[in-house]
């Protein structure tokens, strides 16, 4: 029996909901918490003994997983701790044929799977064409309202000043941000929240909020001249107000890509309600990357698991745009391999900005840029971190372990992955050699 899937601890930590799960997960490697292990192309199985005995299930082509344990958090510690176990001692797992219990657990996965394929590939039964037309301009009346209200308080905002933000806090955005909820303009509803953080950040910050001011009154000019622009800065436009995608416009519009796919970095970011995953892809083929967006209430998992670190082969559908960036996947290969080798990216830091002025010209919101800066080395200066190429020049990095990026690349030039903001550099994974290593 040939095995695709090839893990890391590492890579089974990234998998973890939070860090107290990684460390009981740990506890479990020991072969004395275990009986009744079994691996198999398709799954990894076992019993995990403690104050009573779980039975622990792990589909091997995307990692799904099942317990029977009370805990909420998914994957639950004994879930990581079995793919740790796989990750560190695969040897110590027998081979062995599927069980009855496990082959009608994954029997079920993959009949769950084929009726949703069904279902999206079900053409959609006929809808109140008048109807929904009614609904659609009633909710453009409604945002226009909110941008008329918006307009307003930001007229009020630029008259009277900035000095005195830090001292009102966030409140005063929080409440103009409820009235774009009630207006059906999330998008801009998540904008004025972002505006919010700033006063009071950092000494410059007043340039910050002007900046963002004034795309966020690009945007609402756009948004109400959205008929003299073309068609794919249209979709683009009506997505960052808080339009969304409909699957009929995705499939008319969007775009698929058949490739294997890098799993170049990943962030979670967690506001108490929903936890919201950004994964990057990069093409193997030609560089290109993909953003993935997954949404998951609580401790509940995500629907998909991308390993950092590992290679992929997928289809990408990208959602319609200027940038087509962001995209989900409508059918997966087997599980990845560990990614062996050298991401494409830009040679200096001049590169890497004119390519991000390109994208900011066609999409002048860009809030992230991805990229991979080749060969860079970390420098301090004061109580900033930069990385710096060969030319001298210099990129502001933002990292809450900028030490831990230090020592890894030993103060050598390194390969980094991460994320620019307009003003910082977000570091997602570094290139060791011909491997990945994820912050």
């Amino acid at each position: 029996m040939g095995f695709c899937l090839e893990l890391t601890l590492e890579q089974v930590a990234r998998l973890a909901p939070d860090e107290k799960s990684v460390a009981s997960a740990r506890q479990l490697l020991g072969l004395q918490f275990w009986n009744g292990l079994g691996l198999h192309p398709e799954a990894v199985w076992g019993n995990c003994r403690g104050s009573a005995t779980y039975r622990v299930r792990i589909d091997l082509s995307n990692l799904g997983q099942s317990c029977n344990c009370p805990s909420r958090k998914r994957p639950c510690r004994h879930s990581l701790g079995l793919l740790m176990l796989l990750a560190k001692t695969p040897d110590a797992l027998p081979i062995a044929e599927v069980p009855d219990d496990v082959r009608e657990w994954l029997d079920k996965r993959q009949q769950r799977a084929n009726r949703q394929a069904d279902a999206e590939n079900t053409p959609a039964k006929p809808v109140d064409e008048a109807g929904r037309q009614k609904r659609v301009a009633r909710r453009e009346e409604r945002i226009q309202e909110g941008i008329d209200r918006l307009q307003l308080w930001m007229n009020d905002l630029i008259r009277t000043g900035l000095a005195g933000l830090e001292t009102k806090g966030f409140p005063y955005f929080e409440e103009q941000a409820k009235r774009l909820v009630d207006a059906q303009a999330p998008g801009l509803a998540g904008r004025v929240r972002s505006l919010g953080e700033i006063p009071g950040s950092s000494p410059n910050w007043p340039l910050h909020l002007l900046d963002g001011l004034g795309r966020l009154q690009l945007l609402m000019t756009a948004y109400t001249r959205l008929s003299e622009l073309d068609e794919p800065l249209q979709a683009e436009i009506r997505q960052l107000v808080g339009w969304t995608v409909s699957q009929a416009e995705l499939d008319e519009f969007g775009e698929k890509v058949a490739d294997k796919w890098i799993v170049v970095g990943q962030r979670e970011e967690d506001d108490d309600r929903l936890r919201t995953q950004r994964t990057w892809l990069q093409s193997a083929t030609n560089g290109r990357m993909a953003l993935v967006l997954q949404f998951a209430p609580g401790q509940q998992p995500f629907l998909e698991a991308w390993v950092p670190g590992t290679v992929q082969t997928a289809t990408l559908l990208f959602y319609p745009g200027s940038l087509r960036q962001r995209a989900r996947s409508v059918e997966r290969g087997e599980a990845g391999t560990t990614f062996q080798g050298r991401l494409v990216g830009s040679e200096d830091i001049e590169s890497f900005l004119n390519s991000y002025a390109a994208q900011l010209a066609l999409q002048p919101w860009l809030g992230t840029f991805p990229g991979v800066l080749r060969n860079v080395t970390l420098t301090q200066q004061g109580q900033n971190w930069f990385v710096r190429d060969n030319s001298g020049a210099g990129l502001p990095i933002q990292s809450n372990e900028p030490w831990r990026l230090l020592a890894a690349s030993g103060g050598q030039p390194v390969d980094l992955c991460g994320e620019w903001t307009g003003h910082t550099f977000r570091p997602l994974s570094m290139g060791l050699g011909e491997r990945l290593m994820m912050f």
